[in-house]
């Protein structure tokens, strides 16, 4: 008797044993999965507040205070030379000059600050196109690629309106758009730009665009603008083409400088509100939507003053104003991504904002004998910008024209 109650008194505290060690286990488990889920979350905020800051994991998943804009693809004409500027496609503005880069692709120059393609009939094709950015170290800290097509010059006319800010008011783009195509562009619109028609306002923004505006800038004056649609109360494509008479092949709208800020989420909505709003009238009409353009360097915006003297951009500081361009791309590409028909025009990488702007011979100081030059406008190009802004423009029309649907 006494051997089988020592077995069974072992027994029994064997099982409590394992019962124990089981719940022990469970116990344990249960607080590795709080732990890691807890910890999950902790790294999910932490990459969050991260991305808030421009700070991104790159292909082998380290951080990276640098982001990088290319489009899907880059358009280049054949006759047309086409310059991507690295300062332009990153995040960090000026400051990619303190990193060294590299621009790989089978044919163009990889050069300092640029890469360059001009567009033969003989390179006709696709591309790839890939911009690397090192450390000083040489180590990879991000890198983006794109497709570069070299596609043929367009040879049939079409029929463009414009609608747009002061960017679109230069006669400089109309001219090198019909040098680019033998006149064959029928501008339309209720406004001029030399012999151009053309929507374009000074000072005007999306916002202004979708409500009751007048117009007073310069000759003719307008009461509202022409596609407000009073009985609406909003922007109405319809309503504009009925009164106007206008039904154009092709739309460009080139907003963006105007209402620009730290939060593109207000501008870039009002831009995607246009969009949408022309394809509900005519879902198949080819929209270019362009990128809005870099300022000038900080003594450009600091200096840039209005008629009575005063400081336009006064409190502006280059680097800030080059992130609002770029945070504004970025979030019109995604917000409008899947829009049918669209077709984005990169002028903002494709403009040289370091040499375009008109300068004037400024002293250094008040007392020195040497000068500097210094743009006299932080916004509007001199006429090799807008001559880029066309080419652009061109090259992208170009290269999908044969996507176009009657």
């Amino acid at each position: 008797m006494k051997r089988i109650e020592r077995e069974r008194v072992i027994r029994n505290a064997y099982r409590s044993t394992i019962l124990a060690l089981t719940i022990c286990c469970f116990f344990l488990g249960a607080v590795l999965v709080i732990h890691e889920t807890a910890r999950e979350y902790e790294v999910k905020v932490l990459e969050e507040e991260l991305e808030a800051k421009g700070v991104v994991q790159n292909d082998e998943g380290l951080f990276s205070g640098i982001q990088l804009f290319l489009p899907k693809e880059i358009y280049v004409a054949s006759g047309v030379t086409l310059e991507l500027y690295n300062s332009q496609i990153s995040s960090i503005g000026e400051r990619i000059e303190s990193y060294n880069v590299k621009w790989t692709c089978a044919v163009g120059k990889n050069m300092q600050r640029k890469f360059s393609i001009t567009g033969t009939e003989e390179l006709i094709g696709s591309y790839p196109l890939i911009f690397t950015v090192f450390d000083g170290n040489g180590a990879q800290v991000v890198k983006a690629s794109t497709e570069l097509r070299i596609v043929p010059a367009l040879k049939e006319p079409f029929s463009l309106l414009t609608l747009g800010d002061s960017l679109s008011c230069d006669t400089a783009t109309y001219e090198r758009l019909n040098e680019l195509t033998d006149n064959q562009i029928i501008y339309m619109g209720t406004r001029g730009v030399g012999g151009s028609l053309t929507e374009a306002r000074r000072g005007f923004s999306a916002g202004n665009y979708l409500t009751e505006t007048g117009y007073t800038e310069e000759e003719p004056t307008e009461e509202v603008h022409p596609f407000y649609n009073e009985e609406t109360k909003s922007f109405d494509w319809a309503y504009y083409k009925e009164t106007t008479g206008f039904a154009p092949d092709v739309v460009e709208v080139f907003l963006g400088t105007n209402g620009i800020s730290e939060d593109p989420v207000e501008n870039g909505d009002n831009i995607a509100r246009i969009v949408r709003n022309i394809h509900k009238e005519d879902p198949k009409l080819p929209i270019y939507l362009v990128h809005t353009l870099y300022p000038a360097n900080q003594d450009g915006i600091g200096s840039w003053i209005n008629k009575e003297g005063y400081a336009l951009y006064g409190d502006r500081y280059k680097y800030e104003e080059d992130q609002k361009v770029f945070d504004l791309m970025m979030y019109l590409e995604e917000v409008l991504k899947e829009e049918e028909n669209l077709y984005f025009v990169p002028a903002g990488i494709c403009h040289d904002s370091a040499y375009n702007f008109d300068t004037k011979t400024t002293p250094v100081n008040p007392h020195s004998m040497e000068t500097i030059e210094v743009p006299d406008d932080a916004i509007h190009p001199g006429r090799a910008g807008y001559f880029q802004i066309a080419d652009c423009l061109y090259s992208v029309i170009c290269g999908t024209r044969g996507g176009w649907k009657e």
